[in-house]
Protein backbone atom coordinates (compact mmCIF):
# COMPACT_ATOMS: atom_id res chain seq x y z
CA UNK A 1 0.00 0.00 0.00
CA UNK A 2 1.29 3.48 -0.76
CA UNK A 3 0.36 7.15 -0.59
CA UNK A 4 1.23 9.71 -3.26
CA UNK A 5 1.39 13.26 -1.98
CA UNK A 6 3.01 16.63 -2.46
CA UNK A 7 5.18 17.36 0.57
CA UNK A 8 4.32 20.70 2.18
CA UNK A 9 6.14 20.56 5.51
CA UNK A 10 9.53 19.56 6.82
CA UNK A 11 9.15 21.42 10.07
CA UNK A 12 11.30 21.05 13.16
CA UNK A 13 10.19 18.36 15.60
CA UNK A 14 12.25 16.55 18.24
CA UNK A 15 15.52 17.08 16.31
CA UNK A 16 13.89 15.66 13.19
CA UNK A 17 10.90 16.62 11.07
CA UNK A 18 7.14 16.76 11.08
CA UNK A 19 6.32 15.84 7.47
CA UNK A 20 2.90 16.41 5.94
CA UNK A 21 1.34 17.09 2.58
CA UNK A 22 -1.66 16.80 0.30
CA UNK A 23 -2.76 13.56 -1.36
CA UNK A 24 -2.60 14.34 -5.09
CA UNK A 25 -5.48 11.97 -5.81
CA UNK A 26 -8.09 13.45 -3.48
CA UNK A 27 -6.68 16.74 -2.12
CA UNK A 28 -6.76 15.53 1.49
CA UNK A 29 -4.16 16.04 4.21
CA UNK A 30 -1.68 13.31 5.12
CA UNK A 31 0.90 13.44 7.90
CA UNK A 32 3.65 10.83 7.56
CA UNK A 33 4.75 9.30 10.86
CA UNK A 34 7.18 6.69 12.13
CA UNK A 35 6.52 4.10 14.82
CA UNK A 36 8.82 5.93 17.28
CA UNK A 37 6.54 6.69 20.22
CA UNK A 38 9.32 8.48 22.13
CA UNK A 39 9.45 11.21 19.46
CA UNK A 40 5.71 11.18 18.69
CA UNK A 41 6.28 9.76 15.21
CA UNK A 42 9.07 12.12 14.15
CA UNK A 43 10.78 11.42 10.80
CA UNK A 44 14.53 11.75 10.32
CA UNK A 45 16.56 12.22 7.12
CA UNK A 46 17.11 8.45 6.77
CA UNK A 47 13.32 8.00 6.65
CA UNK A 48 12.90 10.36 3.69
CA UNK A 49 15.50 9.14 1.22
CA UNK A 50 15.19 8.30 -2.44
CA UNK A 51 17.06 5.33 -3.91
CA UNK A 52 19.98 7.59 -4.87
CA UNK A 53 20.14 8.56 -1.16
CA UNK A 54 19.12 12.18 -1.80
CA UNK A 55 16.59 13.57 0.65
CA UNK A 56 13.00 14.55 -0.06
CA UNK A 57 12.35 18.30 -0.21
CA UNK A 58 9.19 20.35 0.19
CA UNK A 59 7.05 20.54 -2.98
CA UNK A 60 8.36 17.15 -4.14
CA UNK A 61 5.58 14.76 -5.15
CA UNK A 62 6.45 11.41 -3.61
CA UNK A 63 5.17 7.88 -3.50
CA UNK A 64 5.62 6.40 -0.03
CA UNK A 65 5.02 2.87 1.18
CA UNK A 66 2.65 2.98 4.15
CA UNK A 67 1.47 0.41 6.65
CA UNK A 68 -1.90 2.04 7.29
CA UNK A 69 -3.64 4.82 9.14
CA UNK A 70 -2.07 5.91 12.42
CA UNK A 71 -4.32 8.59 13.94
CA UNK A 72 -3.65 10.00 17.38
CA UNK A 73 -6.31 11.60 19.54
CA UNK A 74 -5.96 15.03 17.95
CA UNK A 75 -4.16 14.22 14.69
CA UNK A 76 -6.57 12.21 12.51
CA UNK A 77 -4.43 12.78 9.37
CA UNK A 78 -1.56 10.53 10.49
CA UNK A 79 -0.42 7.48 8.53
CA UNK A 80 2.41 5.10 9.42
CA UNK A 81 5.19 4.79 6.86
CA UNK A 82 7.10 1.60 6.08
CA UNK A 83 10.63 2.61 7.01
CA UNK A 84 12.16 -0.30 5.09
CA UNK A 85 11.46 1.24 1.68
CA UNK A 86 12.90 4.20 -0.22
CA UNK A 87 10.56 6.99 -1.25
CA UNK A 88 10.03 7.62 -4.95
CA UNK A 89 9.84 11.12 -6.41
CA UNK A 90 7.23 11.26 -9.17
CA UNK A 91 6.91 15.01 -9.80
CA UNK A 92 7.64 18.45 -8.44
CA UNK A 93 5.02 21.14 -7.78
CA UNK A 94 5.02 24.89 -7.33
CA UNK A 95 2.97 26.52 -4.59
CA UNK A 96 0.54 27.62 -7.33
CA UNK A 97 0.09 23.96 -8.29
CA UNK A 98 -0.63 23.13 -4.65
CA UNK A 99 -3.24 25.87 -4.32
CA UNK A 100 -5.06 24.53 -7.38
CA UNK A 101 -5.11 21.04 -5.86
CA UNK A 102 -6.05 22.25 -2.37
CA UNK A 103 -7.26 25.88 -2.32
CA UNK A 104 -6.61 27.93 0.83
CA UNK A 105 -8.99 26.87 3.58
CA UNK A 106 -11.53 29.31 4.95
CA UNK A 107 -12.20 29.19 8.68
CA UNK A 108 -13.77 31.68 11.04
CA UNK A 109 -10.64 31.32 13.17
CA UNK A 110 -7.43 29.32 12.89
CA UNK A 111 -7.99 26.36 15.21
CA UNK A 112 -10.82 27.95 17.11
CA UNK A 113 -9.46 31.32 18.23
CA UNK A 114 -6.93 34.08 17.49
CA UNK A 115 -4.51 33.01 20.23
CA UNK A 116 -1.20 31.23 19.52
CA UNK A 117 -2.54 28.15 21.33
CA UNK A 118 -5.70 26.21 22.05
CA UNK A 119 -6.49 24.86 25.50
CA UNK A 120 -6.99 21.24 26.45
CA UNK A 121 -10.72 21.74 26.98
CA UNK A 122 -11.09 23.29 23.51
CA UNK A 123 -8.99 21.02 21.32
CA UNK A 124 -11.45 18.12 21.30
CA UNK A 125 -13.94 20.17 19.28
CA UNK A 126 -11.52 20.91 16.40
CA UNK A 127 -11.32 17.55 14.61
CA UNK A 128 -8.23 18.25 12.47
CA UNK A 129 -4.61 19.27 13.07
CA UNK A 130 -3.41 20.68 9.73
CA UNK A 131 -4.61 23.67 7.74
CA UNK A 132 -3.44 25.64 4.71
CA UNK A 133 -4.38 29.30 4.87
CA UNK A 134 -3.63 32.43 2.83
CA UNK A 135 -2.55 35.37 5.01
CA UNK A 136 -1.44 38.96 4.55
CA UNK A 137 1.01 41.39 6.18
CA UNK A 138 3.15 38.66 7.71
CA UNK A 139 5.91 39.81 10.08
CA UNK A 140 8.77 37.61 11.27
CA UNK A 141 10.20 38.45 14.67
CA UNK A 142 12.81 37.00 17.01
CA UNK A 143 11.86 36.52 20.65
CA UNK A 144 13.71 35.20 23.68
CA UNK A 145 11.66 32.63 25.58
CA UNK A 146 11.53 32.07 29.32
CA UNK A 147 14.53 29.74 29.08
CA UNK A 148 16.68 32.38 27.36
CA UNK A 149 16.52 30.69 23.95
CA UNK A 150 15.75 32.60 20.74
CA UNK A 151 12.49 31.66 19.05
CA UNK A 152 11.08 32.66 15.67
CA UNK A 153 7.55 34.08 15.84
CA UNK A 154 5.15 35.56 13.33
CA UNK A 155 2.24 38.00 13.27
CA UNK A 156 -0.19 38.08 10.34
CA UNK A 157 -3.65 39.03 9.18
CA UNK A 158 -6.09 36.22 8.34
CA UNK A 159 -9.56 37.27 7.28
CA UNK A 160 -10.35 40.25 9.48
CA UNK A 161 -8.34 39.04 12.49
CA UNK A 162 -4.75 39.54 13.59
CA UNK A 163 -2.78 36.58 14.93
CA UNK A 164 0.24 37.49 17.04
CA UNK A 165 3.41 35.69 18.12
CA UNK A 166 2.60 32.31 16.61
CA UNK A 167 5.62 30.00 16.76
CA UNK A 168 7.43 29.22 13.50
CA UNK A 169 8.85 25.71 13.04
CA UNK A 170 9.83 26.18 9.38
CA UNK A 171 13.65 25.95 9.58
CA UNK A 172 13.96 28.04 6.39
CA UNK A 173 12.93 31.07 8.46
CA UNK A 174 15.10 30.61 11.54
CA UNK A 175 17.88 32.69 10.04
CA UNK A 176 15.91 35.53 8.46
CA UNK A 177 16.38 39.01 9.97
CA UNK A 178 14.11 40.22 12.73
CA UNK A 179 11.39 42.39 11.21
CA UNK A 180 11.21 40.55 7.86
CA UNK A 181 7.87 41.29 6.18
CA UNK A 182 5.97 39.32 3.54
CA UNK A 183 2.92 40.90 1.96
CA UNK A 184 1.11 37.65 1.12
CA UNK A 185 1.88 34.06 2.07
CA UNK A 186 0.40 30.59 2.23
CA UNK A 187 0.95 29.03 5.65
CA UNK A 188 0.71 25.44 6.76
CA UNK A 189 -0.30 25.55 10.42
CA UNK A 190 -0.26 22.50 12.66
CA UNK A 191 -1.18 21.56 16.20
CA UNK A 192 0.72 18.82 18.05
CA UNK A 193 -0.69 15.69 19.64
CA UNK A 194 0.84 16.47 23.04
CA UNK A 195 0.28 19.59 25.16
CA UNK A 196 2.73 22.02 26.69
CA UNK A 197 2.43 21.60 30.43
CA UNK A 198 3.43 24.97 31.83
CA UNK A 199 2.41 27.10 34.76
CA UNK A 200 -1.12 27.57 33.43
CA UNK A 201 -4.57 26.84 34.74
CA UNK A 202 -4.98 24.49 31.76
CA UNK A 203 -2.55 22.69 29.43
CA UNK A 204 -2.00 24.37 26.06
CA UNK A 205 -1.58 22.98 22.55
CA UNK A 206 0.50 25.56 20.71
CA UNK A 207 -0.17 26.31 17.05
CA UNK A 208 2.93 25.99 14.87
CA UNK A 209 3.51 27.69 11.54
CA UNK A 210 5.09 24.61 10.01
CA UNK A 211 5.85 26.06 6.56
CA UNK A 212 5.73 29.49 4.94
CA UNK A 213 5.31 29.97 1.17
CA UNK A 214 5.49 33.46 -0.26
CA UNK A 215 3.28 33.98 -3.31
Amino acid sequence: MYAELVILTKSSKNKGYCVAGIDINNGQWIRLTSDDKNTHGTLFPKDMQYENESECQTLDVVRVQILGENPSEYQPENVLINQDYYWKKTDEYTIDDVLKLHPPERHSYIFGNTLPYITESEIGSIGYSLTLVAVEKLLISKKINRYGKPKTKTDFLYGSNWYNEMSVTDPNFYGVPDGTRISKAALVISIPDNPFQGDFSENRYYKFVAQIYEF
